[in-house]
């Protein structure tokens, strides 16, 4: 167990898992939730842009992970203008 925990410290250290509230995040699940933190929420389109192009599969990992993530579908804009259905996901109070 320490050389586990200690690894996973070299790690964080090195910026490629967050520590928050004694839980270890991968790049891609902090990245997300300090998107949804910074913006109050995130969509699927807004993921892409901050380089996580599998937003559903993180929102499983951080929910595995004890993170109170609620979601729900909404109508949005693509880029070419076409309304889409994409999933929006938030932190529950």
């Amino acid at each position: 167990m320490g050389k586990c925990k200690d690894a996973s410290e070299q790690q964080a250290q090195k910026g490629r898992i967050q520590m928050t509230e004694d839980r270890y995040f991968s790049g891609q699940e902090a990245d997300v939730i300090d998107y949804i933190r910074k913006h109050g929420s995130i969509t699927t389109l807004q993921a892409f842009e901050i380089g996580v192009a599998r937003l559903a599969s993180r929102a499983f990992d951080l929910r595995a992970k004890g993170v109170p993530l609620k979601s729900e579908m909404v109508e949005v804009e693509n880029r070419k203008g076409e309304k889409c259905r994409v999933a929006r996901y938030w932190l529950a109070a």
